[in-house]
């Protein structure tokens, strides 16, 4: 008995360690803040229309989404179920069917004619109803009403677009970086270790990494109080990305 005990007791403790260490590394509930790198897009989908008319004279990160990153159906998961928060299955089914052809066929946000003016330069990617994309994928699954989503997202774009990673970016458009750079810019205005918050996407540009987009994770309850140090989620491991040492700014071409 004492022994069947001790094994009892053996197997009770390996499971409470093994619940403490996944509960460790369950990251927090968060936002990703995605802004892409509006001439880096552009060389990769040169057809697309919002890069036929876009305004060359600024290259500048433009706003793609705001993700909420946390268990929306409790199945103890992160994935693509916890996408399009739309009541009843049937509706749910309906809005990912539209989602899967031209985003315009999606129902419109409904924003005021103020607040959808605005949308439209922070995120050109409205002309082909990206707004509704973001909205119906992601922005329903927030919490938050169309307009508070929406204004919040913007207000985010605007705080980084006024940090230093965005001024270099800017000033560097046409140049080759290395990533170094790019995360001591970014830790310049949050500090040292916030890069770990900091996540660059790039795309292979002939044997040189391309920036496409940064993403910037952000925690949940403090996601309304704007952009500072302490608003950054930082895990306990940086995200890893695809850039190289080498990064590609690209400038609109001349």
């Amino acid at each position: 008995m004492p022994d069947l005990l001790r094994q009892v007791r053996g197997a009770l403790l390996v499971s409470l360690i093994l619940l403490l260490v996944a509960a460790s590394a369950r990251a927090e509930d968060s936002y990703i803040l995605a802004l892409t790198w509006q001439p880096g897009f552009c060389a990769e989908r040169a057809g697309a229309l919002e890069c036929k008319i876009a305004a060359k004279d600024k290259p500048r990160l433009v706003l793609h989404g705001l993700w909420p990153d946390w268990d929306m159906n409790g199945d103890s998961r992160r994935d693509a179920s916890d996408d399009f928060c739309v009541s009843g299955e049937n509706n749910r089914k309906v809005i990912i069917r539209l989602d899967s052809g031209s985003w315009l066929m999606l129902p419109p946000v409904g924003l005021s004619a103020v607040s959808g003016a605005v949308l439209a330069e922070a995120m050109p990617g409205t002309i082909v109803g990206l707004d509704r994309h973001e909205w119906w994928k992601h922005g329903s699954c927030s919490g938050l009403k169309p307009e508070e989503y929406f204004a919040t997202s913007i207000a985010l774009q605007s705080a980084v677009e006024r940090g230093f990673l965005a001024r270099l970016l800017a000033n560097k458009a046409g140049a080759t970086l290395k990533r170094k750079v790019l995360v001591d810019a970014f830790e310049n205005d949050f500090g040292r270790g916030s890069a770990r918050a900091l996540m660059l996407d790039c795309a292979n540009d002939n044997g040189v990494t391309s920036l496409m987009e940064i993403r910037i994770r952000l925690k949940r309850e403090t996601i309304a109080q704007g952009l500072s140090a302490d608003s950054l989620a930082i895990p306990a491991k940086a995200p890893r990305g695809d850039c190289g040492a080498d990064i590609r700014i690209r400038n609109w071409p001349e």
